[in-house]
């Protein structure tokens, strides 16, 4: 009999990693980041496109954290040690982490976006990204 691709860890993961990468699909394409400032101040368009990855990147990371966290605190349910408590921590300073670097966040705090923002900046969340995959993968394995 074959079983439903969903059931398997492989599958599970492509399909949080799908609904994840939705998520963030919309909440970045319904936001707008405000360019503060006279005109000549206002954020160009390469930049926005940079925060808006950035934006993508983050709100992708936190939902898949949410996803993570939820999986460790059944697991910690489950079998309470050190080891599970860890992997909990770790998966809530990442998910902190997730929360406070997102432009959206800083924007509702009154920050407005860096103007000296490069073409780098969201390559260490996207890093991120995949060793969350890889632990969601490994946490159902």
């Amino acid at each position: 009999m074959i079983r439903n691709w969903t059931e398997s860890p492989l599958g599970t993961t492509v399909a949080s990693a799908i609904i994840a990468g939705g998520i963030a699909l919309v909440v970045t394409l319904s936001s707008s980041l405000p360019s503060h400032g006279p005109p000549s101040r206002s954020l160009s368009s390469q930049v926005e496109l940079l925060i808006q990855m950035e934006v993508f990147f983050t709100t992708l990371n936190l939902v898949l954290l949410l996803t993570l966290a939820a999986i460790y605190v059944q697991l910690y349910r489950d079998l309470p040690n050190k080891y599970t408590a860890s992997l909990l921590v770790l998966s809530l300073a990442l998910l902190l982490y997730a929360g406070t670097s997102n432009p959206l966040v800083h924007n509702v705090l009154g920050f407005r976006p860096r103007p000296n923002i490069g073409a780098f900046v969201f390559l260490p969340d996207f890093f991120i990204g995949l060793a969350i995959l890889i632990l969601l993968y490994q946490s159902q394995t």
